[in-house]
């Protein structure tokens, strides 16, 4: 074995040994207050700091046409003001006390994130409690930061060849889920808002029966407690969402999106038909994905880039979704390449999995791979509070966090390429080619 993949294995033995005896399921704290606010607590002391994550089960999956992208909105709101912390405050006093926040939004959930100092944990549940409850959707702050949003859709998607082209293939390739959207929204959607409606579904989604607690760090799980029961247990449990219950149709055959639009160079894109995050088969597709598509030793990197010389770059996968998503290929061609090659070029290599499966050495190259990742996001505060919340939210229960590896560990090397045919067919596939104004 050359020395530094020992040294890369050997190091994965280790920090998985010296993480998995620091962080085990039976040190978590579990408690539930009466409105149904579940509290996810950890106590690491060994840095004096606390990261602190509220998880709400809302995102683009729950929209509605009309109303899409009001979750990615909603999170904006949440730092322009309550009634007893202005626009800006939560930034200001976070600062003050030496923390930082951030928040983020997806397809399946909204996650708030603050890190900071022990002293501040009081203040900071105050401010989430309040928060929680009390936005004012303040109308001229509301208007502004519409504006902030279509601003951001502009940049991000109708400005960015790849995001259009990624947006243009998801909406045909998902026609009825509501995963048919990206988290932006529409912007016809993002320009009608209305105010009253999205005040309507704020306090659907951020109640506290609908929103996970996620507590790191250097706390006392007690005190916090009680701090948490004096903040939050006021806060009136809301009627539960109503669940998503569209299930996307098997598709029945080859789909092509062409988009011709002003560009330097074209781009490529081809997406397959996948199964949610908590399916047997997710866990095969994401070790397929890495000798397939993870760094310059992956298959399609060496065929497209290093061999064919056709791209610049090749990138990819399956995502952890609720419910069914997508398993994608993208590619950054080189200017004046012929893309129908590409696609040839992605068939034949699948082709060869669906064939011959993988090799031994790839097979152990993708689990130490998954190992590596999973242990490294372990590393801090921060990391193991979202994986914490996001296995709560994706896989039912934060419990499944200490056996997502095990789960990868049970995938065989002759599993893969019974998968692959199930998935990496021709009416399981939809294509993307965006040609410069002008290519044929």
């Amino acid at each position: 074995m050359p020395r530094k993949l020992f040294l890369f294995i050997l190091g994965i033995v280790v920090m998985t040994a010296v993480l998995q005896a620091s962080f085990t399921k039976m040190d978590i704290k579990v408690h539930q207050l009466g409105n149904g606010l579940k509290i996810i607590f950890f106590e690491d002391h060994k840095i004096p700091s606390i990261s602190y994550y509220t998880f709400f089960r809302v995102g683009s999956r729950n929209e509605r046409p009309g109303l899409t992208g009001v979750s990615h909105f909603i999170e904006h709101m949440m730092f322009n003001g309550t009634k007893k912390f202005g626009p800006g405050d939560f930034d200001r006093v976070m600062e003050f006390y030496g923390g930082a926040n951030n928040a983020y939004t997806s397809d399946d959930m909204t996650a708030y994130t603050d890190w900071f100092p022990p002293h501040a944990l009081e203040k900071m549940v105050e401010m989430e409690a309040d928060r929680m409850q009390g936005l004012i959707f303040d109308p001229e702050v509301f208007e502004s930061e519409r504006g902030v949003i279509a601003s951001e859709r502009r940049m991000g998607v109708e400005n960015n060849n790849e995001a259009i082209l990624e947006e243009n293939v998801r909406a045909t390739a998902i026609m009825a889920h509501p995963y048919h959207w990206d988290v932006i929204g529409w912007m016809s959607d993002i320009l009608n808002w209305r105010r009253d409606e999205v005040i309507e579904y704020y306090r659907t989604y951020y109640a506290p029966n609908n929103a996970v607690l996620v507590v790191v760090g250097d706390f006392d799980s007690q005190k916090t407690l009680e701090l948490i029961k004096k903040y939050y247990s006021g806060i009136p449990a809301q009627t539960p969402p109503p669940p998503v219950t569209t299930e996307e149709p098997p598709q029945m055959g080859r789909k092509e999106v062409v988009i011709k639009k002003e560009a330097q160079t074209p781009s490529f894109m081809v997406v397959y038909h996948a199964p949610r995050c908590q399916d047997p088969d997710f866990f095969v597709l994401s070790v397929l994905e890495k000798p397939l598509l993870s760094g310059e030793s992956s298959r399609l990197y060496r065929r497209l880039v290093r061999d064919e010389q056709l791209a610049i770059s090749v990138y990819g996968g399956v995502e952890e979704k609720i419910d069914p998503y997508l398993f994608s290929i993208s590619v950054k061609p080189r200017p004046g390449v012929d893309l129908d090659k590409i696609e040839k070029i992605i068939d034949e290599e699948l082709n060869k999995i669906i064939e011959q499966g993988i090799t031994e050495q790839e097979y152990q190259k993708a689990l130490n791979i998954v190992r590596s990742d999973f242990y490294y996001s372990l590393q801090t505060n921060s990391g193991k509070a979202n994986l914490l919340g996001a296995s709560e939210l994706l896989f039912g229960s934060y419990e499944n966090l200490f056996t997502i590896v095990d789960r990868y560990s049970r995938v065989k090397r002759e599993d893969i390429p019974v998968v692959a045919k199930k998935y990496f067919h021709e009416l399981n596939k939809t294509v993307g080619k965006l040609i410069p104004q002008g290519g044929n």
